[in-house]
Formats: structure tokens, sequence, C-alpha cells
């Protein structure tokens, strides 16, 4: 994968990298602070009766906070919702910044059962990752992580698995495989993009759990993106993992899997060994090109 050298771009590495997450934070802070604003001026009267004393102003407070929490998903995926067309078009504008110093990128859709290899690989990956989590006792611990987790996965089951489930990975995997990796990519060897762009997708989750996670996972992601040339397969991989933490999360299948050490430990191996001989398989399938 190392064979192929991308162009030298005449710019700011850093810039390049930060601008994509700026404008990300500052359209997520934009839709949270419209959200907050929407409810102050809906009690409007509320908020100036809760001026009359502290306690008052303090339990406005506490219910404001109660109703942007209640809607942390739905707001999560409007700020993707509204990045993604950005993206698109960063995408698109370092593409042709390329194919104009001369770097023909390869668009290979793979064979159909790298689809399904992905999928299998993203569930049984994804339930080992979870299950190690769980024993390290990591979560528990978290308080940032626990307050996100019950944020996000506090909307109903069919709103998580549309917004968490679909958009919400579409949208990070275009910012940080498509454009942030790809730009680190273009000054460096596929590993190094890959740590440094798995680094900052850990640390912008903003806790230790889904840190560790995001840049384990970061890792496969990137993997498979410079080895099928994609970004389908990533997206899909994404989704995958995704879908099975909401499912897994509504149906309390982790705490089925931890009621009995022998079924965890079956489990964990099981799909352990099941992840191990996807990701052989898949290490397998080659572009035409590579």
């Amino acid at each position: 994968m190392d064979n192929y050298q991308y162009y030298r771009r005449p710019s700011n590495p850093i810039t390049r990298v930060l601008v994509p997450l700026l404008i990300y934070w500052g359209i997520g802070l934009l839709c949270q602070f419209i959200v907050t604003a929407s409810y102050m001026v809906a009690h409007a009267n509320e908020l100036l009766a809760a001026y009359e004393s502290e306690a008052k102003l303090q339990a406005f407070m506490e219910e404001a906070f109660r109703f942007i929490f209640r809607f942390s998903t739905e707001t999560t995926a409007v700020g993707a919702l509204i990045m993604l067309p950005i993206c698109i078009y960063m995408i698109r504008k370092d593409k042709r910044m390329r194919a104009f110093s001369g770097i023909k990128e390869n668009v290979w859709k793979g064979p159909a059962k790298i689809y399904p290899l992905t999928v299998g690989f993203g569930v049984t990956a994804g339930i080992v990752v979870n299950n190690l989590l769980i024993l390290s006792n990591i979560r528990a611990i978290s308080q940032s992580y626990q307050t996100t987790s019950e944020a996000l996965y506090s909307a109903p089951l069919a709103t998580q698995l549309i917004c968490l489930g679909i958009i919400v990975p579409i949208l990070e995997e275009c910012l940080y495989r498509g454009v942030i990796y790809r730009r680190v990519r273009d000054m460096s060897s596929w590993k190094k993009a890959a740590v440094i762009s798995s680094l900052i997708f850990g640390f912008v989750h903003a806790n230790l759990v889904q840190a560790i996670y995001g840049f384990v996972f970061g890792l496969a992601l990137c993997w498979l993106y410079e080895k099928q040339t994609t970004l389908k397969v990533p997206v899909l991989l994404h989704c995958t993992v995704n879908i099975v933490s909401v499912i897994m999360t509504a149906t309390d299948g982790y705490l089925w899997i931890f009621k009995t050490p022998v079924r965890m430990g079956i489990i964990t191996v099981a799909c352990a060994a099941l992840a191990s001989g996807i990701f052989v398989l898949l290490k397998g399938i080659h572009s035409p090109e590579q």
C-alpha cells in the first residue's frame, strides 16, 4: 500500500486538518445553541418568573438541561447532516487537486463478498472490543462516558438506528477518513496517517472509553479505506459497529453476555476467532491496481 505516492500539497498541514474539525465543532455548537434558544423562547414567561429566586432559576435551568439532554441524538444527527455536504465538497476538491498534480485515485468497488465480510467483521469485532472494555471496568469509572451514553441512548430505538447507526457514521467516515486521513496521507505513509487520524478520531469523543474504542476502530477503518480504495467499505463497517452497539444496548445484550463468566468467555473467544478469520479473508481481497 505504501507504493502509491501521493502529492505534497503546498499548504499548512495543521490547518488542513484543523479547519474541517473546527467547522464540524462550530456546527455542533450552533445546533446546541439553537435548541437551547428555542427552549428559552418557548418558555420565556417561565424564565422571567424564575429570576424571582435562585431556587426557581436553578430548577428552570435543570429542566432546560433535561430538554437539551433528551434531544442529544437528534441534535448530533442534524449537525452531521449539515456537515456532510461540506465534507463531500472537501473530498471532491482534494481529489481535483490530486488529479491536477498527476495523481490518479483508484475507484474500486470490489467483489460483492467484501460487503458481507465487512458486516461480519463489524459485528464480531465490535462485540469483542465492547466485552474487553467492560471487563477492564473503564466504563464504570468514566463519568463522562456514562453521561454521553445516557444522552445518546435515551432516544427511541428507531431514532437511534437512523441517527447513530446511519447518519453519524456516514458523516464521520467522510470527515475522519475521507478528509482528515487522506490529507495526512498526502504527507506521510498510510500507517502514520492511520495512527494520527485515529488518535484524532478517538480524542474528539472526549471520554476515555470512546477514545480507546475510536482509536482501535479508527485503525481498522483506515486500513480498510487504504486497501479497498473506496469509502463505502469503512462506512459499512462503521454503520455496522454502531448499529450493533445500539441494538445490544437497547436489548441489554451485554448484560445477558456477562450474566455468567462461562457465557462471556465463550462468546468473546468465539467472536474473536471469527473476527480474526474474517480479517484474514478481507486481507486477501486486493484492488486490481495494488
